[in-house]
């Protein structure tokens, strides 16, 4: 499995508030976070980040004691959607408290998204509209689902799928990190995809301002760039080109993503 991470403040705003990671936790675990923050000039770049430690020490702390001497975790000891459902409700505390630590903080908040893939699987968790995508050959499929007032209408049969992505409202969250005591985290585990598949963890920044047609495009296309074995090099040729078509479509938002390709 090959990764990289890139994030870019878009062409219209003034700060950029959305956060990533990407961390072998060991030798069969690794881990992907993203978090899209919400909440004035600092606040939102705050709940983000800290949002994202939290959440990766949660991880690193719970996996710590069944990591052998060969850097290999137990993971048949452990319950990893529980571990990650928990790992999300750390990372809310702490926004939460924050905020209310702070006045000029008070209702700051942030998506988040993050996959736990070992050997076999992926744990998937997501709160707000950031999401995971699976591209199979030609077929790209969301595996998160959105928690937003356009999603909702469309669970509802009010709006299509279309219609949602061009709504003015689409960027209101029914469901975020840090802005209540508690929050709900969606939680699936699906199969590692079969070798060649790419999975992408972005932002709204990114799916806003690109279409699946050109995201399709783009990732499943062979350039001359690299070599067809360097997987690195292609990584950083398609994230570039990804983040620079959102941008050139209009950059309206912060940009960030995490592609994925399993070898």
């Amino acid at each position: 499995m090959y990764f990289l991470g890139k994030t870019d403040i878009g062409k219209q705003r003034q700060t950029n508030q959305d956060n990533f990671l990407t961390m072998r936790v060991c030798d069969n675990i690794t881990l992907f976070v993203l978090c899209d923050g919400m909440g004035g000039t600092n606040g939102g770049n705050i709940a983000s980040g800290l949002a994202i430690r939290t959440f990766a020490d949660h991880i690193e702390q719970a996996l710590e004691p069944y990591i052998d001497a060969d850097d290999l975790c137990n993971t048949e000891a452990l319950s990893l959607p529980a571990l990650m459902n928990s790992a999300v409700s750390a990372a809310n505390s702490a926004v939460y408290r924050r905020a209310r630590e702070n006045s000029e903080l008070t209702n700051m908040g942030t998506t988040i998204v993050a996959a736990l893939a070992t050997e076999d699987e992926i744990h998937i968790a997501n709160v707000g509209d950031s999401r995971m995508y699976l591209l199979e050959g030609k077929t790209l499929t969301q595996l998160t689902h959105d928690h937003s007032y356009v999603q909702m209408l469309v669970d509802m049969g009010q709006l299509t799928k279309e219609e949602a992505a061009t709504n003015p409202r689409r960027n209101i969250l029914t469901r975020a990190v840090g802005t209540e005591p508690t929050v709900d985290a969606d939680v699936i585990t699906v199969d590692m995809p079969k070798e060649g598949s790419y999975l992408m963890l972005c932002s709204d920044g990114l799916y806003n301002f690109i279409s699946e047609k050109e995201f399709i495009n783009i990732v499943r296309k062979k350039y001359k760039d690299y070599d067809d074995d360097d997987y690195d090099a292609e990584l950083t040729f398609k994230t570039e080109l990804l983040v620079d078509t959102a941008n050139q479509n209009g950059g309206g938002d912060n940009i960030t993503i995490i592609l994925i390709k399993n070898v």
